[in-house]
């Protein structure tokens, strides 16, 4: 019984298993050491540059920033040419369908301001055709402004309404001066 009780001790790592002089012990032979392999001498060189980050020579005559601190040249951009600011007549467009923003886009592409009337449209596409006209008008970096009720005015970048133009369309009644 003792000899059962010992391999389920082995079994449970509680004690050592008996090494056999004999030769069929469970293989726990004492072994030499193992040996450090050393890496096989490099026949190329390293590229310092490879992987690595290393800092650039600087100009001496430039004078190095205090504390060893790098410096930050921003690069040059070219400048935005300023427009003179346009008055035009305004483009009215009042749609029943979808396809009527292919005018809407080209009458902004062009730089004329535009007044879409969705008073009158189906409410599924009025909401279609606004949303095509916000996109229209994000890409000329111009603005879109409510003007009345289901009425939005769309001006191009350096366009502007002059007041006689918005009384006409206040008189037409797509143009409201307190909304």
């Amino acid at each position: 019984m003792a000899g059962g009780m010992r391999r389920i001790m082995e079994h449970l790592g509680l004690v050592d298993p008996p090494e056999y002089e004999d030769g069929y012990g469970y293989g726990y032979e004492a072994q030499p050491p193992p040996q450090q392999v050393q890496p096989p001498p490099r026949t190329r060189p390293v590229d310092e540059g490879m992987g690595t980050i290393r800092p650039l020579p600087r100009d001496p005559s430039a004078g190095e920033p205090m504390g060893g601190a790098t410096s930050v040249t921003p690069i040059p951009r070219p400048a935005r040419t300023v427009q003179q600011v346009k008055e035009q007549r305004v483009h009215v467009v009042r749609p029943q369908e979808f396809s009527a923003g292919q005018e809407i886009g080209d009458r902004i592409k062009q730089g004329a301001p535009v007044v879409v009337s969705v008073v009158d449209t189906d409410p599924v596409v009025g909401r279609r055709i606004i949303d095509f006209c916000s996109a229209c008008v994000y890409m000329v970096d111009g603005r879109m402004q409510r003007v009345a009720k289901s009425v939005f005015l769309l001006t191009p970048a350096n366009v502007e309404i002059s007041d006689s133009e918005k009384r006409r369309l206040q008189d037409q009644g797509l143009y409201k001066l307190e909304i």
